[in-house]
């Protein structure tokens, strides 16, 4: 079946199903929940059910077998319209939207968009990280929210509402997307493994599970860190566990770890987020350690718990598009300081 498979997010599929069912679509919606849980799927299903050429009175059950259905599978539907932030960048160029200056207005996602649809009843545009438009990009789509073209459905996405600029998600039905369960989230990752040829042990499985927090993609990642970690994850857990190590060891280390997932956005992202684990998960060992013993000075677990909370926050940025590099430079700094009462513990001058 040419299906847009889903699973999880019940409600929200019962929501459009009974719009979808009583004629009540609505022509701009905005998505928003964590990454890697399925938001772009369930964009492109609905996609799918109002592309399908034999399109039940259900709503949201595409054949997954006709034309319509085989094309936004492959993202080749006509009436299919699909945008997201291009490879590099920060923002959303207004040229998504208007297109370039010799063509302005006669071309971009707006001018698709206000056209009749060619073949499906519908004409849909998916746009991925909505945060990213700048003020020129959100006043460009602006009309087109205010003045939506026949038979048209806008679905915008985002990990954050609030980042959104208001003016764009006041025009908008906000619809929240929560994390997975893990069930859900086992079966997705089985799937995926079975599909490429792939068998995980249970014991990783399960950590992946833990890893996750309810998105696929971040157990994907973890996953995908610990076969590919190897000698620079040693490293630099070597680094960490050395007393007094300098910022330009941890440094040195941490890109033997991040050369090896690619010099691309994602891969770069892949990898400062395996840099923070392994930076969280030892200072969580360290943490636990400490405040079990009782005759520690009570700065010692402080620092590895203020280092922990660093290695978390650090993450956070990493996952809202801040500069991996400018973001990965802060926190080697920031660790050391936060680290340096307990290398007095050891010895160690500061």
């Amino acid at each position: 079946m040419g299906r847009h498979s889903l699973w999880g997010h019940d409600l929200q599929r019962e929501m459009f199903r009974r719009a979808l069912q009583r004629g009540r679509l609505g022509h701009a919606y905005l998505f928003s929940g964590p990454r890697g849980i399925g938001k772009k799927q369930f964009a492109l299903l609905l996609a799918q059910s109002l592309l399908c050429e034999k399109r039940s009175a259900e709503g949201m059950n595409p054949c997954g077998e006709c034309s319509g259905c085989r094309q936004v599978l492959t993202l080749t539907h006509p009436d299919l319209m699909l945008v997201g932030l291009p490879e590099g960048k920060s923002e959303l160029p207004i040229e998504t939207f208007v297109g370039s200056p010799d063509k302005r207005g006669r071309e971009g996602l707006c001018h698709d968009l206000s056209l009749a649809p060619m073949h499906g009843g519908f004409r849909v545009a998916i746009i991925d990280d909505a945060d990213c438009m700048n003020i020129a990009s959100a006043n460009a789509l602006l009309k087109t929210l205010e003045e939506p073209g026949p038979r048209s459905v806008l679905v915008l996405i985002t990990e954050d509402a609030e980042q959104v600029i208001r003016t764009i998600r006041s025009r908008c039905q906000q619809v929240n997307f929560g994390a997975l369960a893990d069930a859900e989230l086992q079966a997705i990752l089985k799937h995926n493994a079975a599909r490429e040829g792939v068998e995980y042990p249970p014991e990783r499985l399960e950590q992946a599970l833990r890893e996750a927090q309810g998105s696929v993609l971040r157990a994907e990642e973890w996953l995908t860190r610990m076969e590919q970690g190897g000698s620079g994850a040693a490293s630099l857990s070597a680094v960490l566990s050395r007393p007094g190590f300098r910022v330009q060891d941890l440094a040195s280390a941490a890109d033997q770890l991040l050369n090896q997932y690619g010099s691309d956005t994602q891969g770069q992202r892949a990898g400062a987020h395996a840099i923070l684990d392994c930076c969280r998960e030892y200072c969580y060992r360290h943490l636990v350690r400490t405040a079990s013993q009782p005759d520690v000075d009570p700065r010692i677990p402080d620092a590895w718990g203020d280092a922990l909370e660093l290695c978390l926050h650090a993450g956070i940025q990493n996952e809202r598009r801040a500069s991996v590099s400018l973001c990965l430079d802060a926190f080697y700094q920031e660790l050391e300081i936060r680290l340096r009462p307990t290398w007095k513990n050891m010895g160690v001058r500061s």
